[in-house]
């Protein structure tokens, strides 16, 4: 089906009114051949200036456009428009002749090349002022933090220009500045462009747009894997830990191949904002020792004089600790820094925390390329316990200030004994072999097909590079034995226990608060003397049916193990847990598509009785709401809204609404399920919609159908009819009353006829 929309506009319109722009005969993108450009200025009398060296159009090298352009090779053509007094802002477009197909986004920058390249100025280059006699060259241009405007066009990998405007450019980074490929920053402003950068760039569970991008050359991993910070982050998935998206990208400069970017965000109040959802003016952001970036440094200098002048042995001034900082937080991110043997971390450091009374520190993740054996082959052996515990560690790089928290806190036997456990839990899950390798494997066959061009234009060696993928492998195969050394040494935790923990489907283990054990066994080894704790959780729809292999009690899902023996093997078991109101209250109505109303549903109770619905759990696919104290009536209804505010404005009669849920429905794609408080199963509604910007809800037929079944269900354009009966279910009871009287009319005048015909023939009126 063809859609086509047509603008009228009046032939009275002013010229005034009518943007000033510059028409492209041919988009830009990815071409197998030569192209031809022709230009054309949206206002008659105009003129089109252009340049296609990455100049501004507006500049001393621009051209005016005459004739058709031919373009042979990759090329950013950038425009303007004059006329008389008025200007257009600048436009630009790449071409990429016969370039390499590729899987990775393409990202086009125009700069003025004297900018990067000038001999004395140029922000690529030395310069003039550099001290050479120091390896890091103070002075050089390319220490430079001046922001500059470019022209920036992002290209997703199916080739569709996703992001096309100038935006601001300034150079990133630190020692990484040294190497030929520069990482830079680039920003969307107003006074640039477009304000923000309006596109998933990491994919669907990315932001929806960004204000800052980083493109890193994998900063000192530049020349080596090319992936060893991002690959490092992947093995902290689901913890909580705030840390960088990651996705490589092909980067060209004035149309040159610059090769193979790493897209991450930037860590500022802008990512911490969209990462935690405190509002980017509200909080306190200091790295390094205590250097203030957003906020004040009050509260942590507060905490630090706390620390010096108490003795954290006691539970007391422990806990006030725990006030004023994450601490499962802090503990997480030093046991990644310990783990990847990160010897540069006493330097990349970055915290935050809300400016909120009960506002507490919390670590942020990145920069990790000095770990996973970037230095040193044999880095997996290295006792990174030890340094990172160091009190006379060295000016660089583990000052006695950047391993001074940690110290404090191991005046804790609780939070030692947690430490403990909690490297083992990641050793056995996270950072187990299997894990390592996974990951490493899916960075590898990610990068590998692409590589070929960054060492081609770097002029780096292909062996360099998969030498350093075998150090990232035999680093993550050897680790986690050395550093149960280590830890058994530095704690005296006795003998390796080996433990084997199972699940049945219909519910997960939880091993230390820390591991979830679901389809896939644990299989790793604890400490004798460290105990560890196991809790039985099962799924909405299931219960706790016992234990296996294990004498614990049937009836205790939750208990501390002592490792007395050298090895355990059990299995929790679950079973499915069906309420008797089950198919009795049933998800009745819908919506998911009202702006007016927000989002809700309502639910029937087609028993006769009563109903508590206190403490239920009402799910969809991200989330869990738990249900006010409100009781459904028989036969009656009861609706659960997004916004009961909205809600009332447009149904002000409904008469049984109880209170909000935080949470949306998807209009699209969404399961919704229905539980008791001890996860008894009630009900449950999967539903697929194609896209649609019409109101709508969905419907139950009948009450009494099988709600799971999808042919009983019907979408109905409109607001819904919350609080009464469906409108199938109305129109099907009216029609049925009307064939029972018709039925029932006919029936009475053929009785009628019948009595008016014996009473004739009684009279001898009729005769047959």
């Amino acid at each position: 089906m063809l859609f086509v929309s047509v603008i009228f506009t009046s032939n009275a319109q002013s010229v005034n009114e009518i943007p000033l722009t510059v028409e492209y005969s041919l988009k830009g993108g990815f071409y197998d051949d030569d192209v031809t450009i022709q230009l054309a200025a949206s206002l008659s009398g105009s003129k089109v200036f252009y340049t296609t060296t990455g100049d501004e159009p507006s500049g001393a090298t621009a051209e005016v456009y005459t004739s058709p352009i031919k373009i042979k090779k990759t090329t950013i053509l950038r425009t303007i428009a004059r006329r008389a007094d008025k200007k257009s802002k600048t436009f630009a477009e790449t071409y990429f002749i016969n370039e390499p197909k590729t899987g990775f986004p393409v990202v086009s920058f125009a700069v003025p090349p004297q900018m990067l390249f000038d001999p004395i100025d140029g922000l690529f280059v030395q310069g003039q002022k550099a001290i050479d006699s120091l390896y890091y060259k103070p002075g050089a241009n390319f220490w430079s933090r001046v922001e500059v405007p470019i022209h920036m066009q992002f290209f997703e990998a199916d080739g569709q220009s996703v992001f096309n405007s100038r935006t601001g450019f300034r150079l990133f980074g630190g020692m990484s500045r040294l190497f030929p490929q520069k990482s830079f920053t680039v920003v969307a402003r107003k006074r640039y462009g477009k304000k923000n950068i309006k596109h998933r760039v990491f994919g669907k569970k990315g932001e929806k747009k960004y204000k800052y991008l980083v493109f890193r050359n994998s900063g000192s991993d530049f020349s080596k894997s090319h992936f060893r910070d991002a690959f490092m982050g992947s093995l902290t998935d689901g913890w909580d830990i705030e840390k960088q998206d990651y996705r490589p990208s092909h980067v060209y400069i004035n149309g040159n191949y610059w090769g193979v970017y790493n897209i991450r965000e930037k860590i500022n109040r802008h990512f911490l904002e969209a990462k935690t959802g405190i509002e980017k003016d509200s909080l306190d952001l200091l790295e390094h020792q205590y250097t203030l970036k957003q906020g004040s440094k009050r509260h942590y200098i507060r905490m630090l004089k706390y620390m010096i002048d108490h003795s954290l042995r006691e539970d007391y001034h422990f806990a006030t600790i725990e006030s004023m900082m994450d601490v499962d937080n802090f503990m997480d991110y030093k046991i990644a820094q310990i783990y990847f043997d990160n010897d540069d971390a006493g330097g990349n450091i970055k915290y935050y925390r809300p400016q909120t009374p009960d506002g507490r520190w919390r670590w942020i993740l990145y920069d990790t390329d000095w770990g996973y054996g970037l230095h040193n082959k044999d880095a997996y052996k290295a006792n990174s316990l030890k340094f990172h515990t160091n009190p006379k560690g060295k000016p660089w790089p583990n000052p006695p200030w950047s391993t001074f928290i940690l110290r404090k806190l191991m005046e804790n036997e609780k939070f030692r004994n947690k430490f403990a456990n909690r490297m083992c839990d990641r050793l056995n899950s996270s950072f187990s072999v299997e894990n390592a390798m996974a990951k490493l494997d899916e960075h590898y066959q990610h990068i590998a097909p692409e590589i070929d061009r960054q060492l081609d234009r770097w002029n780096i060696s292909e062996n360099r590079f998969n030498r350093h993928v075998d150090i990232m492998r035999t680093f993550g195969t050897e680790r986690p034995q050395y550093l149960r050394k280590h830890l058994a040494q530095k704690f005296e935790l006795g003998e390796e226990v080996q433990v084997n923990i199972a699940s049945s489907s219909g519910g997960k283990v939880v091993v230390n608060e820390t591991v979830e054990v679901k389809s896939k066994p644990l299989e790793g080894s604890y400490f004798e003397k460290l105990p560890i704790h196991i809790n039985a959780i099962p799924h909405f729809g299931y219960r706790f049916a016992g234990w296996e292999g294990i004498d614990i009690d049937a009836d205790t899902r939750n208990f501390t193990l002592s490792l007395k023996e050298k090895n355990y093997q059990f299995k929790a078991i679950f079973e499915k847990y069906n309420h008797p109101l089950a198919e009795k209250i049933i998800i009745n109505e819908i919506s998911c598509n009202n702006k007016m109303t927000k989002d809700w549903l309502e639910l029937y109770n087609n028993s006769d009785e009563p109903v508590k619905l206190k403490d239920w759990v009402l799910t969809d696919k991200k989330h869990e709401y738990r249900l006010d104290d409100v009781t459904i009536m028989p036969k009656d209804y009861v609706v659960f809204s997004e916004d009961s505010s909205k809600f009332f404005r447009i149904f002000p009669k409904a008469y049984s609404v109880a209170g909000s849920f935080d949470f949306g429905l998807d209009k699209r794609n969404e399961v919704i399920g229905l539980f008791t408080d001890d996860g008894a199963f009630i009900d449950s509604v999967s539903y697929e919609v194609a896209p649609t910007d019409t109101v709508f809800t969905l419907n139950l037929l009948l009450p009494w159908l099988d709600n799971s079944d999808l042919d009983n269900w019907e979408i109905r354009k409109g607001f819904g009819s919350p609080n009464s009966a469906n409108p199938y279910y109305v129109e099907s009871n009216i029609q049925k009353r009307q064939r029972l009287w018709m039925e029932m009319g006919a029936g009475i005048t053929v009785i009628l006829m019948c009595i008016l015909a014996l009473y004739f023939r009684k009279e001898g009126v009729l005769k047959i």
